[in-house]
């Protein structure tokens, strides 16, 4: 029990010092927390990955950036839609998949949870027949 309190209070140590840097060295981070579910360690990994957002023309290349839209294998009339690319950062892929886990989870509020399940539901193309 020791070890586990010991563990504990290190990692609010660290907890804190990432709270720290964020907000003194990367204050564009702060933008980013105001959404529900992202962290520190999201917000400053998002922020350090991309450098300098105005590379990118449109907020979508940041999501082919990351590998977060789906792969091609396009042959002939066939366009079959693939899992993700999974090209990029790793680290900040799974950081980010985990938030959306959190917001469209049991903890994320209704607001957000709502319309999502309602774009689910509604049948269209590929998953009106899943």
């Amino acid at each position: 029990m020791e070890q586990i309190g010991w563990l504990t209070e290190r990692i609010r140590g660290y907890d804190r010092k990432l709270e720290t840097i964020s907000k003194e060295r990367y204050p564009e981070t702060e933008l980013l927390r105001q959404i529900e579910g992202i962290g520190p360690l999201t917000a400053l990994t998002f922020v350090l990955t991309l450098e300098d957002p105005h590379r990118f023309e449109k907020s979508r290349s940041v999501g082919a950036y990351l590998g977060l839209v789906p792969a091609r294998d396009r042959s002939g009339e066939r366009d079959p839609q693939k899992r993700i690319s999974k090209e990029g950062d790793e680290m900040l892929r799974k950081l980010l998949v985990s938030s959306a886990h959190y917001i469209l989870g049991p903890f994320g509020s209704d607001s957000v949870r709502y319309p999502a399940f309602l774009r689910l539901r509604r049948p269209s193309g590929v998953r009106a027949k899943r």
